[in-house]
């Protein structure tokens, strides 16, 4: 029997009888798959769903003191949705050695990480540790940022607290306004140049922390007295003078560029100390 000439894609193929069988039945499976698959994704589709998105911000601290040599800067992006599991890792960026305050970071996620139906809650983290890996500086507010379409693109300021030495990391009590609010403080200031905070606790105690935490100042609560748009604390003891002035009106925070409800002037044995505030 003379070799069938069956012809594919205009080139000339010799085949058997049992050759034809199996590639006209090739063909047929061919003809029923249809020529695009719509559920694959497209180069398109792949690309967007690896773009990659950039948050970027710089690290603060208010002490006036360099990072000892050595030191380790780590700063996370993490999912905190839920509040009864340990957050997520999103993203995450180890700096060696990081230098002095502000130091600047970037942190790098996929696009596809952060973009969900329903609603979730991202937050930034840092901390700063020695040569030794004690834990020096440590973020105790929640540092909120948006992700997704929702990004305002702006750098943010990431504060960070000094933690006290001689405690293991476990013991170490909230610090700043965190902990001010869980002792029981309902108003929080704080100012810069030189670096200060206050706490009101009502029908308490006023404390004001100054220079850098080299002063503290801590008086009776004498209540507030208001006039106006303006609340006053006037506190005097033995050894110290306290004047607090609250004024009802925007004010921003001129080292973090955070926005607080008050301004706030702290006259501490005649010297003036302005800065913002807020209720706790």
């Amino acid at each position: 029997m003379r070799p069938s000439i069956f012809t594919l894609r205009s080139v000339p193929v010799l085949l058997g009888s049992a050759g034809i069988v199996a590639l006209l039945a090739l063909a047929g499976c061919d003809q029923g798959k249809p020529e695009s698959d719509s559920e694959q994704p497209t180069v398109e589709q792949q690309s967007e769903k690896a773009e990659q998105q950039i948050l970027s911000g710089k690290v603060m601290y208010r002490e006036r003191m360099a990072m000892p040599a050595g030191a380790t800067l780590t700063v996370s992006l993490e999912d905190v949705s839920l509040a009864d599991a340990p957050s997520t890792v999103i993203a995450e960026q180890h700096i060696d050695d990081p230098g002095q305050v502000p130091v600047p970071f970037t942190l790098r996620y996929a696009k596809d990480a952060v973009v969900h139906d329903h609603p979730m809650a991202y937050a930034v983290r840092a901390e700063i540790r020695g040569a030794d890996g004690q834990l020096l500086w440590l973020t105790t507010e929640r540092h909120t940022v948006e992700l997704g379409e929702r990004a305002s693109g702006e750098d943010i300021t990431v504060m960070l607290q000094r933690i006290s030495s001689g405690q293991p990391e476990d013991a170490q009590p909230k610090t700043g306004m965190a902990g001010a609010k869980e002792a029981g403080a309902t108003f929080w200031a704080v100012g810069n140049e030189p670096g200060w905070h206050l706490a009101i606790y009502p029908e308490e105690k006023l404390v004001f922390v100054g220079d850098y935490g080299e002063t503290t100042v801590t008086t009776p609560d004498p209540g507030a007295q208001t006039e106006g748009s303006e609340t006053i604390y006037q506190a005097n003891t033995e050894t110290a003078q306290l004047k607090v002035e609250i004024i009802e009106t925007s004010c921003e925070d001129t080292m973090s560029g955070e926005t607080f409800e008050y301004q706030v002037k702290v006259t501490s044995n005649e010297t003036l100390y302005s800065g913002c505030g807020r209720d706790l």
